[in-house]
């Protein structure tokens, strides 16, 4: 008896379909090598650290997307909130400059204890400058309002300006960014800060120019 070679043909084995990946709850940034959880989106009462609540810069770090943006728009905020907190809103003019010293101290202070919180941040989660670290963006802004009033337009150039150099990195700032530790997670941005300051400054004065704005 001959037996058909489809018979005698073995199968092929067909590979088994893998399951899809598990949906990744919002609020929640993975990366290859740690997964970094909001405190908003944990069921249990998180046990945060000091570093955690400095380094993410009150936890917007941990908001999606763009934590840098989102850390950038919060010292903005916090910023021109804080300076109807002090006299004169923190600035002392010297001629047409005016000079925020509230900026300044605010820009020195973030940057000495962010260096310190972002670093045993970053050891903790085993990563060299974690997305969720903005405590960096924080220091930046501080400096790029360091010779502006407190005014809406002010801080908008102060802001946007801000951003362009730290994503940019140009030259210094990029040499900056490859220091270890915190240094290299906030000094980049504090040097992103000051280059976009006089930046800031000239903004402001068109603005007053132009506008006739106080």
């Amino acid at each position: 008896m001959v037996t058909s070679k489809k018979a005698t043909r073995k199968k092929k084995a067909m590979p088994k379909k893998s399951k899809p990946a598990a949906d990744v709850p919002q609020n929640v940034i993975t990366t290859t090598e740690t997964t970094y959880i909001s405190p908003l989106a944990r069921k249990a009462l998180p046990a945060f650290s000091w570093y955690e609540v400095v380094a993410t810069g009150l936890f917007s770090g941990y908001l999606p997307k763009a934590p840098g943006t989102w850390g950038s728009l919060a010292a903005s905020l916090l910023f021109y909130l804080s300076t109807y907190l002090v006299p004169q809103q923190g600035v002392v003019h010297w001629g047409f400059l005016p000079v925020s010293w509230w900026a300044l101290g605010l820009g020195v202070t973030t940057t000495l204890v962010g260096i310190v919180a972002s670093s045993r941040l970053a050891d903790e989660w085993h990563e060299k400058d974690p997305g969720a670290i903005v405590i960096d963006e924080f220091a930046g802004v501080f400096f790029a309002c360091l010779f502006i009033n407190p005014h809406w337009y002010s801080l908008a150039a102060a802001f946007v300006f801000f951003r362009l150099f730290d994503i940019w990195k140009p030259g210094p700032i990029a040499t900056l960014q490859d220091l270890p530790g915190g240094r290299g997670i906030v000094l980049d941005d504090v040097l992103a800060g000051l280059f976009a300051a006089p930046f800031a400054l000239i903004v402001e004065l068109i603005w007053r120019k132009f506008f006739n704005a106080g």
